[in-house]
Formats: structure tokens, C-alpha cells, sequence
């Protein structure tokens, strides 16, 4: 079995800073919003860090996959506004890796949460993705 703490390090850390555009407000689903910072941008911005976090960390044939993200969405932000996302390594449990996030602008925090993704054989799971498009 894989032993990913011995891949990746308790506490590692990724941050960012970003200007607020056009694409990062695509995910509202209101003309009323479309001036503003989405979830679904926080969400994205956050699932790429941690994947880039852990996947060049990987031996061949392994990846991470999504498994579970909360979030919470405090504070509006809105379009041309510089946030900074941290993206914290916090838990390691058998294949399952958690990380606590925080995104903020000039004004404190944004949005904050956990994400999980979990450590998997990209052969075994393409396998059970068809076995579950053939039934």
C-alpha cells in the first residue's frame, strides 16, 4: 500500500495572489452577481492548488481525485479586486488528504473551508468508471 506520508509533508503550503476577472465571476448564476468573485471560482482556484500540491509528488500512475470540499462564502468581492488564496495541508488519512483554505482580499477574509481529495490508482479507477458506464 501506499504510504503518502511519506510523499507529501503535514503543513505544506501553497498561496496565491490573484486579480479578480471576467472568468472568476462566470459562475453566478445572476446578472445581479456577475460583478462579483463566484464560489465556484473559490472552489476551482482552491481544487487546482491542492492538486498541484500533490499530484508532482505522486510515482507514476497515481493522482488525486476530488472526494469532499466544504465552503463558506462570508464576504463579497468583486471584479479587478486583488484576493490571496493559502491552500494548508492539514490531515493525512490512509488515501485521504485534508486541507484547510482561506481566501481574503485587502479586507480580511473571503471565503473559508476544507477540502479533501483522496489518493488513487488512475488505471483501477478508470476501470470502475466503465464498469459503471456498462451497467
Amino acid at each position: 500500500m501506499l504510504d503518502i506520508s511519506q510523499l507529501v509533508s503535514l503543513g505544506s503550503e501553497r498561496a496565491i495572489k490573484k486579480t479578480v476577472s471576467v472568468d472568476d465571476t462566470v459562475g453566478n448564476s445572476s446578472l445581479y452577481l456577475e460583478q462579483f468573485l463566484s464560489t465556484s471560482a473559490c472552489i476551482n482556484m482552491v481544487v487546482r492548488m491542492a492538486t498541484e500540491m500533490v499530484d508532482q509528488s505522486l510515482p507514476q500512475g497515481f493522482i488525486s481525485v476530488g472526494y469532499h470540499t466544504e465552503i463558506t462564502h462570508e464576504e463579497p468581492t468583486m471584479m479587478g479586486a486583488e484576493v490571496s488564496y493559502k491552500v494548508v495541508l492539514k490531515e493525512i488519512d490512509g488515501n485521504r488528504l485534508t486541507f484547510d483554505f482561506e481566501i481574503s482580499d485587502k479586507n480580511g477574509i473571503v471565503s473559508y473551508g476544507k477540502h479533501v481529495r483522496a489518493v488513487v490508482n488512475y488505471t483501477k479507477l478508470l476501470e470502475k468508471a466503465k464498469e459503471r458506464m456498462s451497467t
